[in-house]
């Protein structure tokens, strides 16, 4: 569906000199799982903490306010990076299925969060809480999941692009 989309950005300038140079891919990968470290190991920290792992020291929001600078920057890497990635070598990415999996998954988690966050920011100063504590700790389960079916497909795309390409 995506090919000859993808097959027309590859012979693009951009591409080509992504292409033409051997140490762009490798470099923006290890950038990228460098950056995908430190968004996950933040989020796990949030999640642990929401679930309870942890109770001495900061609350969940503390250390949320703490590691949300380091995770928007790691997101914004992960952007780039991808971005690059997928330039570079548009046919292997688009026309991979686990790629798909991977924005899908992606979309979702942010959305899934921002939705949670909002939710937990219209219950600030109520009597009763908002979120239930069962749907805390299931916001971050899920969470947790998600990004580790995240890690796994990016890991997976280079793995299955054979297949397809």
């Amino acid at each position: 569906m995506f090919r000859d989309y993808a097959e027309g950005l590859s012979r693009t300038a951009l591409s080509r000199a992504l292409q033409d140079h051997g140490w762009i891919i490798p470099a923006s990968q290890s950038i990228h799982i460098l950056a995908v470290s430190v968004v996950f190991t933040s989020a796990l920290l949030v999640n642990l903490r929401v679930m309870g792992v942890g109770r001495s020291g900061r609350t969940a929001p503390q250390l949320a306010g703490a590691l949300l600078p380091w995770m928007w920057v790691g997101f914004g890497v992960l952007l780039l990076t991808g971005a690059l990635q997928t330039i570079a070598e548009p046919v292997r990415e688009f026309v991979t299925p686990v790629y798909w999996a991977k924005m899908i998954l992606i979309s979702f988690v942010v959305s899934l969060t921002a939705g949670y966050s909002r939710a937990r920011l219209m219950g600030e100063g109520r009597s009763t809480r908002f979120v239930p504590r069962t749907l805390d700790i299931g916001f971050a389960l899920l969470s947790t999941v998600i990004w580790v079916a995240i890690i796994a497909c990016g890991r997976f795309i280079g793995y299955t692009s054979p297949l397809y390409v």
